[in-house]
């Protein structure tokens, strides 16, 4: 039979076999070697890469300002900055675990005793203590949990970067609603005029006789349904307002802009880059890599757990009756102390929790390859939407000018009384219509540039981002 020292020997030999093989295999990843989609020309330069402030290449002054208001007051952001100094905390709390703990304690004491003679006597007591105590981290469990604290810490901090090129791209896809409505509004209003100045002319007509009352009929419901279409516009620039208003941290009231066409706007050329590139361009899949790594560092302070563990103590004080010798020579005292331990029976709670970490990796590794997938169909779709909506621009800008050519030609000829009042409302219709086309397209051309920056990173530039300062949470309440 082995002896106590050797058994736990070879408890301790077995125990660093079964923690070098409690490690954790990685994901591949599959990474195309280039985008399907044809590289599109957005813009007039050249396609650049993108840069931290893409966002000034629309050459908006108020909307570079609108974004600086954003970013120092959404109270969304405000809030991921919490939850990074939550998560600095944690971490510094999983650190504390590498270091000794050290403590140390006053005590005084006084007791008496009542003689049968009827003496008594007092004695007074004075202890001062100093303790520290360490458990030795043999199998990782303490580095593991740091690190996976320090992994999750991360994480929070490219949730913080997502969060801001969310907001960012947010703030610029409300502005750029608020100038379609303005302008789609200015459109409607200029050929409600034109529809006016034919109405006129056909209530003329019909008072010569010159003219039945059908086609005054039909004018005034064309102009009746051109006047309709103001209200939904007014609306959807409120709303937009408002709602860009919210992203900048300010109540609705009141809030505008100054800018009222879309088309002053200078349209930004993106450069996609190469594949590879996206895993560390976008802050969404460092995030999911840090839990990845941090739900590794899980399994193996898992495994640790149920291997045996070595506390090292020591302790030592001075005792004197009187509190002026407390510390003199000969009153010190101390002890030196180790133990290890090991549990023997936990009802299968070790072994549970540790089954549990490797479920929980799995389950991340999952959402990592998962959201990887998703980022390079993100970039896909917004490649085939910048080049698909560019091409329908041009085509829709070609149908408005030939329509406001139909409708000027038809106009004239009807006043020559070479067609009828029919191809006229025709034309005027088909004007209408082809320059609400035209400007939803110009709406959608930009927002697929926005939804392309987003899809590869923002101009993020991949550095892990810096925590804010641990003060932040002693700011008064």
């Amino acid at each position: 039979m082995l002896a106590p020292a050797v058994r736990f020997a070879h408890v301790i030999l077995t125990a660093f076999g079964l923690a070098a093989c409690a490690g954790v295999t990685a994901p591949d990843v599959n990474v195309p070697d280039s985008w399907q989609a044809a590289a599109p020309a957005t813009g007039a330069e050249a396609a650049i890469p993108l840069d931290a402030l893409w966002w000034q290449r629309f050459q908006s002054p108020e909307l570079n300002q609108l974004i600086v208001e954003a970013v120092a007051n959404n109270h969304d952001l405000k809030s991921a900055v919490f939850r990074v100094l939550q998560s600095e905390s944690s971490a510094v709390v999983a650190g504390a675990a590498l270091f000794p703990s050290v403590s140390a304690g006053l005590g005084a004491s006084r007791s008496g005793r009542q003689d049968p003679g009827g003496g008594s006597t007092t004695s007074v007591g004075y202890q001062a203590t100093l303790q520290a105590s360490y458990q030795l981290d043999l199998f990782g469990e303490a580095r593991n949990s740091a690190a996976s604290a320090a992994k999750r810490l991360e994480s929070s901090l490219y949730d913080r970067e997502t969060v801001t090129i969310t907001l960012v791209s947010s703030v610029i896809t409300a502005y750029l609603q608020v100038l379609s409505a303005r302008e789609r509004q200015q459109y409607a209003a200029d050929r409600l005029k034109n529809a006016e100045a034919i109405l006129r002319l056909l209530e003329t007509q019909r008072r010569v006789g010159t003219l039945s009352e059908l086609e005054l009929a039909q004018q005034r419901a064309a102009l009746a349904n051109q006047r309709a279409t103001l209200p939904a516009l007014r609306l959807a620039e409120q709303q937009s307002l408002h709602a860009l208003a919210v992203l900048l941290g300010r109540n609705p009231q009141g809030f505008d802009v100054e800018a009222r066409m879309l088309s002053d706007l200078a349209l930004p050329a993106v450069a996609a880059g190469i594949p590879s590139t996206l895993l560390v361009r976008r802050p969404d899949l460092r995030r999911a890599e840090s839990n990845l790594k941090a739900a590794s560092f899980d399994v193996v302070a898992a495994r640790a757990q149920r291997l045996p563990s070595i506390q090292l103590t020591a302790s030592g004080g001075s005792a004197s009756n009187a509190l002026a010798s407390l510390f003199t020579t000969g009153t010190f005292l101390y002890s030196l102390g180790a133990s290890a331990s090991e549990a023997l029976f936990a009802g299968g709670r070790l072994q549970a929790q540790e089954q549990a970490s490797r479920a929980r990796y799995r389950e991340v590794a999952e959402n990592y390859q998962q959201a990887v997938i998703s980022a390079f169909s993100d970039v896909e779709d917004a490649l085939a939407a910048v080049g698909q909506n560019g091409q329908q621009y041009d085509l829709a800008r070609e149908a408005s000018t030939q329509a406001d050519l139909a409708n000027h030609l038809a106009e004239l000829r009807y006043r020559a009384g070479a067609v009828d009042f029919q191809t006229v409302l025709n034309a005027q219709n088909g004007a209408f219509q082809s320059q609400e086309s035209l400007v939803q397209s110009r709406l959608s051309r930009f927002t697929a540039v926005i939804g392309l920056t987003l899809a590869l990173g923002g101009g993020w530039d991949g550095a892990v981002p810096d925590a804010p300062p641990l003060q932040a949470v002693y700011d008064p309440f």
